[in-house]
């Protein structure tokens, strides 16, 4: 390491809640390692701070094996371009945030070059491929988890990890949460139904359509349900906007950050991941549904390390709200899972849960704590 010049750092994301987490990471370690130099691969946040760019991987972020398969040509293409680099001027430390299908295969090959690995965000292979969790860890020297029984799953197959708090938490607490008019979101007695499909395109197309139709059925029991629909890139918004037109239910669109609506609804329809901590935050009770197919749903069954997919109920280790792997025609169970939650005991009983759960499991801090490890890894590694 050039130490006059400062370590150089690639840090690499592919999807938009990623690009958000290692751009706070990249602020915290600025504040530990002054001297340092940032490269890589993610989206605009990480631009906005200063990060090189190499190649912008968030508008073409993709999950699921077809998916993946169709998107093969560029993923080599982008592993191609990475290995070149590293070959040829690498970098000190790569630093891979979540995403597993791509940085798995950066890991591998930075260490083939020599350059140590940092994971933050450990891929949630436990969830639905456990059999991996031993190859994450032979891809990272130092693994930094957000979840805290991930400390257990990978200690037992890793020597360095540590559990570093989450990082949704600290984007969350810098957010105004403070009473504020409910506005056009609830306005004239209305209340708030929101539909969270997903950031990725292919998330938006499989849970859409679905969460419409349990809309429809739950407005159906509560006439004054509003619905709107999170549309978190403008990219989205089209297929949003059709897949509305072709539903039987009137909604409209809510563009942008997805927290105004989190905070406003009343009952919220969410895609499992970091939106389910989000909307817990908020002490909103939800239905987290997600397509899935037979196939996803017999091996989560058969292989899944944790009881359960919905990150709301592994941080509170049980069930707190309902959590559905649907295929199409599993509508009306969610209608029925979520039923109880628009009025009554089963309501007031999700939203104390929630309550206690955010004050005493959602633990912040996360960039800040790892930096800390980072840091104290490059000195360690000299």
């Amino acid at each position: 390491m050039n130490r006059s010049a400062g370590p150089r750092i690639f840090i690499a994301a592919g999807e938009a809640s990623g690009d958000l987490h290692a751009a706070h990471l990249v602020e915290a370690l600025r504040a530990h390692i002054p001297n340092a130099s940032f490269r890589g691969f993610g989206g605009a946040r990480l631009e906005e701070v200063g990060v090189e760019l190499r190649e912008d991987l968030v508008e073409h972020s993709v999950m699921g094996f077809l998916p993946v398969l169709r998107s093969l040509g560029g993923i080599f293409g982008t592993i191609a371009r990475f290995e070149e680099e590293f070959r040829t001027d690498p970098p000190d430390l790569l630093i891979v945030v979540d995403y597993p299908g791509l940085n798995l295969n950066l890991a591998r090959l930075a260490r083939a070059h020599g350059v140590p690995v940092v994971a933050y965000i450990c891929p949630q292979v436990w969830a639905w491929a456990p059999w991996r969790i031993g190859r994450v860890a032979r891809r990272a020297d130092l693994l930094l988890v957000i979840l805290p029984f991930e400390e257990e799953i990978y200690a037992a197959v890793h020597p360095r990890v540590r559990f570093v708090g989450n990082p949704v938490f600290d984007h969350l607490a810098s957010q105004d949460v403070g009473e504020t008019e409910r506005g056009e979101l609830a306005e004239g007695g209305t209340r708030c139904l929101a539909l969270l499909p997903g950031s990725r395109r292919q998330e938006v197309n499989a849970n859409l359509g679905p969460q419409l139709r349990v809309a429809a059925a739950l407005q159906a029991v509560d006439p004054t349900f509003r619905v709107w629909v999170s549309c978190q890139r403008p990219a989205l918004r089209a297929s949003i906007e059709a897949q509305i037109a072709a539903a039987p239910i009137e909604a409209r669109v809510f563009p942008g950050s997805t927290h105004e609506l989190q905070r406003r609804a009343d009952l919220a329809l969410v895609c499992s991941g970091t939106a389910t901590l989000e909307q817990a935050w908020y002490g909103t009770p939800m239905v987290v549904m997600y397509a899935a197919g037979e196939l996803e749903r017999s091996l989560f069954e058969l292989f899944a390390v944790a009881p359960h997919f919905a990150l709301v109920n592994l941080f509170a280790g049980r069930e707190v709200v309902p959590e559905i792997l649907f295929t199409p025609g599993d509508e009306e169970e969610v209608v029925r899972r979520a039923k109880p939650l628009i009025a009554g005991p089963e309501r007031q009983r999700v939203i104390e849960d929630l309550r206690r759960l955010r004050k005493d499991r959602f633990i912040g801090g996360a960039a800040e704590h790892a930096a800390t490890e980072i840091a104290a890894f490059l000195r360690d590694r000299g």
